[in-house]
């Protein structure tokens, strides 16, 4: 499926995209469906550019957090709703331009295509799904 296919289905159904709190300027354009795409399945915005180091540090971001209002109940990839979206992002990966996805202490992405530990040390993905997109280098 192409993103003009994606797009096409999600406007069909949804109308608009969702705007990043943010903004749209926030964000790039390559990540604004996947972030609409989890909006509409009733994940929350944690968030799009902050002035830090990172993908989040860019401007306009390269990334996004989604979160529930629930804030998984249960953490991390034991969160079913929460793996449904992450698997959603690497299902349609290429036309969405997504290069990574965490949640929880699991990390998907281009250079390793198959679900591994995130052996950072970061556990704040427990609460949260981060997509970060392609950089254009």
């Amino acid at each position: 499926m192409t993103y003009k296919d994606l797009l096409v289905r999600y406007k069909r159904r949804h109308k608009n995209l969702v705007e990043p709190n943010q903004g749209f300027h926030s964000l790039v354009p390559e990540l604004w469906l996947a972030y609409s795409m989890g909006r509409k399945r009733g994940y929350t915005d944690l968030g799009t550019y902050a002035n830090k180091p990172g993908d989040h540090g860019t401007w306009p971001s390269h990334a996004f957090d989604l979160g529930r209002k629930d804030r998984f109940y249960n953490k991390g990839w034991n969160y079913l709703k929460a793996r449904r979206l992450a698997k959603l992002y690497v299902k349609y990966h290429e036309p969405l331009a997504i290069n990574y996805v965490i949640l929880g202490t699991r990390i998907w992405s281009r250079a390793r295509p198959y679900w591994h530990p995130l052996t950072t040390g970061d556990t704040s993905h427990m609460f949260h799904v981060h997509v970060s997109g392609i950089y254009d280098d």
